[in-house]
């Protein structure tokens, strides 16, 4: 295999995997709200049916979650993503190939592999080994460009499909990870940089253990669990029927696709405010606000007509809350908990919440074919609610540990 040179730290680095991170999400986990209705008619699928393929990658994930979090805790993250891109090809590849419901399942398994080893919190992780203490500010800085994968890949995949078929449109995603996504991976460092996570029997003050003492971790680990698989629940559920929502809700087709296009300016603007205020607001009431206007703009496109303003602004609302709560989702943890041990932590993390990830696209499925649009969104903002009780809760926790701190 050919040797790339590596990438320096920290603008290349961060431009590298917002370029990654924007390819794998966009080509597919956003491609198939897309896709989802061509891939129906083809292969003869019920709509439930298809978005369960997301299911599957989910599930898939959950399953090699806390393995892979300890080997990128021993080895470094360059291998797994590297590996995770060219699973993620040839997961894709047997998509376009996919002739019935087996097939279409084991291209989704395989694709789930691959988002294992080179998604998910794979790229905090990075972050966070290379990084040391600018971890916090640089995942922010990453993720707020990486808002930009879905209003960049909804239109690009609506135009491959115009243009060539579905199948064709999964062979293109397919050569983009081993063209563009292979060679940055493998130019990410081999191994941290020394120093940034000190060996287990270094005194305390060369570790990173995050602010929590440890009467208060298990307690915080499960609240921050309850919190992001809740709240993901919704912000992994919807998006896939983002575009099908707004057309019930009187949108024409073009002009659906244009407004849920916004989600990716407006997580964007939301990750921003995040990335440039980052190390003014804590992480915690951050996370508290996106929270909070989650379940309210659901509400939105529920109490107002259905025009194309009450859909632009539950779209922009929606988006820019499930924006912070996503920057939030990978630096909560670290500042909770540290950077020793990140990646098994999140690898722990991820069992839950993929969990709640993987039933999304088939509960907001179920939920909207059988109760309708308005239901299911006020079934959605209930959901958010419970992640609001646990924020809450966690933050008491934190009070309760400073108070402890100081006596």
């Amino acid at each position: 295999m050919p040797a790339f040179p590596r990438l320096p730290k920290p603008i290349p680095l961060i431009a590298g995997l917002v370029v990654t991170r924007i390819i794998g999400w966009g080509s597919t986990f956003y491609a198939l709200s897309v896709l989802a209705r061509d891939i129906q008619r083809d292969l003869s699928l019920d709509v439930t049916f298809v978005f369960g393929g997301i299911t599957l990658l989910l599930l898939t994930g959950a399953a090699l979650a806390p393995a892979v979090g300890r080997h990128l805790d021993r080895a470094g993250t360059r291998g797994a993503m590297g590996c995770g891109a060219l699973a993620c090809a040839l997961g894709l590849v047997l998509l376009g190939l996919a002739q019935g419901p087996v097939s279409y399942l084991a291209a989704w398994v395989v694709i789930g592999i691959g988002h294992a080893l080179s998604l998910a919190n794979v790229g905090g992780v990075t972050v966070a080994q290379l990084m040391g203490p600018r971890a916090r500010r640089v995942i922010g800085l990453m993720m707020l460009a990486t808002g930009l994968s879905s209003a960049l890949f909804w239109p690009l995949t609506a135009w491959l499909v115009a243009q060539g078929g579905w199948r064709t449109t999964c062979l293109i995603f397919a050569a983009l990870q081993i063209v563009i996504v292979l060679p940055i991976y493998l130019a990410v460092p081999r191994k941290p940089s020394s120093g940034v996570a000190a060996p287990a029997g270094a005194p305390a003050a060369e570790r990173d253990e995050g602010r929590l003492p440890p009467a208060h971790r298990r307690a915080a680990f499960w609240l921050v669990a309850v919190v992001f698989s809740a709240s993901g629940l919704v912000s992994w559920g919807l998006p896939l029927h983002l575009i099908d929502l707004l057309r019930d809700a009187g949108i024409g087709p073009t002009e659906a696709v244009g407004i849920a296009a916004l989600s990716g300016p407006a997580t964007l603007l939301a990750r921003l405010v995040d990335a440039t205020l980052g190390d003014r607001l804590p992480v915690e009431w951050t996370a508290l606000a996106g929270l909070v206007l989650g379940p309210l703009a659901c509400l939105v496109l529920v109490l107002a007509p259905g025009t194309a303003l009450a859909a632009t602004v539950f779209v922009v609302s929606f988006s820019a809350a499930m924006g912070v709560i996503s920057v939030a989702r990978a630096t909560l943890p670290l500042v909770l908990f540290g950077r020793d041990g990140f990646g098994g932590l999140m690898g722990r993390l991820t069992v839950p919440q993929n969990l709640a990830f993987a039933a999304a696209p088939l509960l907001f499925a179920a939920m909207i074919a059988q109760f309708g649009r308005d239901l299911a969104l006020i079934g959605a903002a209930v959901i958010q609610l419970f992640a609001v009780v646990a924020m809450v809760a966690l933050l008491r926790l934190l009070a309760r540990g400073r108070d402890l701190s100081r006596s």
